[in-house]
């Protein structure tokens, strides 16, 4: 398939899309891990959803790289935006703290992301 004929937004939700599935997957797990050994974690529905998840993450990136997309895009979307969902997580779900280096860092990695995808 030619990239040429894949309109931009649709790159953009199907990237988006990977993204969510991979960052709720490791939230999953986080919550999978809470039991008290790994095999009680290997068979908490938590680590069930995490697996799906990260198998629909890989069924959009292979997609995306069948269709030719650029791999340099790809994996810079999928950091930075993988990094606010996570930190955002972390914040609501886990009560972890949310630090200003932290602010600063996806400010300048959604920076980077712009300035890459500008043309």
């Amino acid at each position: 398939m030619n990239s040429a004929a894949i309109t931009k937004p649709f790159q953009w939700i199907v990237i988006l899309t990977a993204v969510i599935s991979v960052a709720i997957a490791d939230i999953l797990l986080k919550k999978a891990a809470s039991h008290s050994n790994l095999l009680d974690a290997l068979r908490s529905p938590w680590f069930a959803g995490a697996a799906g998840l990260y198998m629909l993450q890989v069924c959009f990136f292979m997609y995306a790289f069948i269709a030719g997309w650029n791999l340099t895009n790809i994996g810079i979307l999928q950091t930075a935006l993988y990094a606010i969902i996570v930190l955002t997580a972390g914040v609501f779900f886990y009560n972890e703290t949310f630090t200003r280096f932290q602010w600063a860092g996806i400010f300048i990695a959604m920076s980077g992301v712009l300035m890459i995808n500008w043309k």
